[in-house]
């Protein structure tokens, strides 16, 4: 646990649950920033206790199969 305290009040601990919440909450806003780059994401969802895995797919003309 960590002892905070925000300006003006008592210090109080901050659990484990709002540690990782913190953590979840960046984690969330790099994912909607254009910004963020890939080992950002990767480092960031690490300390979350996620396994990012992504998959890049070039991106073409049509598709022969698409009408």
């Amino acid at each position: 646990m960590t002892t905070t305290q925000p300006q003006g009040s008592q210090p109080y601990l901050k659990t484990e649950f709002q540690s990782l919440g913190d953590r979840l909450i960046r984690f969330g806003q790099a994912l909607q920033d254009p910004m963020t780059n890939v080992g950002q994401l990767t480092a960031l969802a690490a300390s979350c206790g996620i396994n990012l895995k992504l998959r890049a797919v070039a991106e073409s003309g049509g598709r022969d199969d698409e009408l």
